[in-house]
């Protein structure tokens, strides 16, 4: 069988500017790997690059390959190599990754410390650019989807319990400021189906949010594993609109530090589906 390869160039572009390589680099070792096996190792679709069921297997050996050559590495380079990771990600994803990162990153890394900081999405994707933070956990924006993406995750239109913003004729909101990639959406989606609205309480981070929602009627989004556990989840019952997918993505420097790989692949294995996409599907939207 002759490699396919059509979209090759599609393929390779993220992993390209991930390892460092030219995208004409990463292509022919795709293509060479295909002949050699005489196996299709990707799908390519318009605007999607997935692994097939080959590839798939043949990525859980290569994971398996590099997480013991990380292993061998921790051991040789014990107490010399910087085991401080500086992991940036939005406030309203600790959640979501905190109980993995303290329940079982930090045991099986004992010698790994982590400095979080928080921010918004674009800022993060900055401070990974100019060596301030070692990595960071991103809101992909979908004009410009940048990372490597572990996770997607519903935004959810919610309220305090007993409370019912949705009745008032013009909705009081509860959002974080310019600067959020979900924001725009929001408003967007309300505007789409005529929905009056008004920005009442704006704050950058997602305890201030919360406090403010549940002092009063008041309405926000935040992705649902955020979403405190009493309160009241609304939709399109509730004459709300359908809000697009979060889709969350790492972002890593070209040439990540020892502690910093065990860390992306401790996340892959935790939030990362069984595939992986090189190209983001048209439902993802940066939040």
């Amino acid at each position: 069988m002759a490699p396919h390869r059509c979209g090759c160039r599609k393929t390779a572009s993220a992993p390209a500017e991930r390892l460092g390589r030219t995208q004409a680099a990463v292509s022919m070792a795709i293509a060479k790997w295909e002949e050699r096996l005489d196996l299709r190792l990707f799908e390519r679709a318009h605007r999607r690059v997935s692994l097939t069921p080959t590839g798939q297997r043949l990525l859980v050996y290569a994971r398996k390959m590099r997480a013991i050559e990380d292993e061998a590495l921790a051991m040789l380079l014990e107490g010399r190599n910087e085991s401080r990771v500086r992991l940036g990600m939005p406030d309203d994803y600790l959640t979501l990754f905190g109980t993995a990162l303290m329940e079982r990153f930090v045991p099986r890394y004992p010698n790994v410390s982590l400095d979080l900081r928080y921010d918004f999405s674009l800022r993060l994707e900055q401070m990974v650019e100019t060596t301030e933070l070692d990595m960071a956990i991103v809101t992909q924006s979908a004009s410009e989807p940048k990372g490597e993406v572990i996770r997607e995750e519903r935004q959810i239109w919610c309220c305090a319990p007993n409370r019912t913003p949705e009745n008032a004729s013009c909705l009081q909101l509860a959002l974080f400021p310019d600067g959020c990639r979900a924001r725009p959406h929001i408003l967007a989606s309300l505007d789409q189906i005529e929905r009056n609205w008004r920005i009442v309480y704006s704050s950058s981070d997602s305890a201030g949010i919360q406090l403010a929602v549940a002092s009063g009627e008041l309405l926000t989004v935040l992705p649902e594993s955020a979403v405190p556990a009493n309160w009241r989840r609304l939709g399109e019952e509730e004459g709300l609109p359908a809000l697009p997918w979060l889709r969350l993505a790492m972002i890593l420097p070209q040439h990540p530090r020892l502690p910093v790989r065990q860390l992306a692949a401790f996340l892959r294995s935790e939030f990362q589906p069984g595939g992986i996409a090189c190209e983001a599907p048209a439902r993802g939207v940066g939040g």
